[in-house]
């Protein structure tokens, strides 16, 4: 082949080459348009996932910093519940061991007044005038029906031993009044 045609062929080569160049260009411009479209509807989606997780990170640390002044609140009121609950305890166990040694003086006292009636009705008989006691048959002394040094030995032990009565109560768990009315009445059971 000649040259001509050889600058021919190039000459149309680079004809149709500068024709295609602004198309791939346009191309290109778009290409790139869409990328940085692209790229900014990500940023933009980057920025709002980043914003709500730090939302998420607050709403989780106050739900959190709430939740324990709740628990510290809540164990607080658990801490002054039991205080509350040993002082009832303590209280009730204090009020049934008083209410028992109540039970138990008042028991004691409704003997001792049954033999002070008893020893009283025993000294009407004698005293009665001697026409009465020849209308009436003698009745029979009235024996307690036990004597209340039985009943007591403990107490009465102490006693001879000579320990005071504030020794003698604590010691046999009574009170000091019941003591001394329990050895005054073992003195009258003595003389009469």
């Amino acid at each position: 082949m000649q040259p001509w045609v050889y600058i021919v062929l190039v000459g149309a080569a680079a004809i149709l080459y500068a024709l295609t160049l602004p198309a791939r260009a346009k191309e290109g411009k778009a290409q790139i348009q869409n990328l940085k479209e692209t790229e900014a509807a990500l940023e933009l989606y980057m920025a709002d996932i980043e914003r709500e997780n730090d939302e998420l990170v607050q709403l989780v640390g106050s739900i959190k910093q709430q939740t324990q002044s709740n628990q510290n609140g809540m164990q607080e009121q658990i801490n002054e519940l039991k205080k509350q609950l040993a002082e009832l305890q303590t209280g009730s166990v204090q009020l049934a061991s008083r209410v028992s040694a109540e039970e138990k003086g008042l028991g004691e006292l409704a003997a001792a007044f049954e033999r002070i009636i008893a020893n009283a009705a025993t000294s009407s008989v004698v005293t009665k005038p001697a026409e009465a006691m020849k209308e009436e048959p003698p009745a029979a002394p009235a024996k307690p029906v036990s004597s209340i040094k039985l009943r007591y030995p403990r107490l009465f032990e102490l006693h001879e031993q000579g320990k005071s009565i504030d020794s003698i109560a604590k010691t046999a768990g009574l009170q000091r009044g019941e003591v001394q009315l329990i050895l005054q009445l073992a003195k009258q059971e003595e003389t009469g």
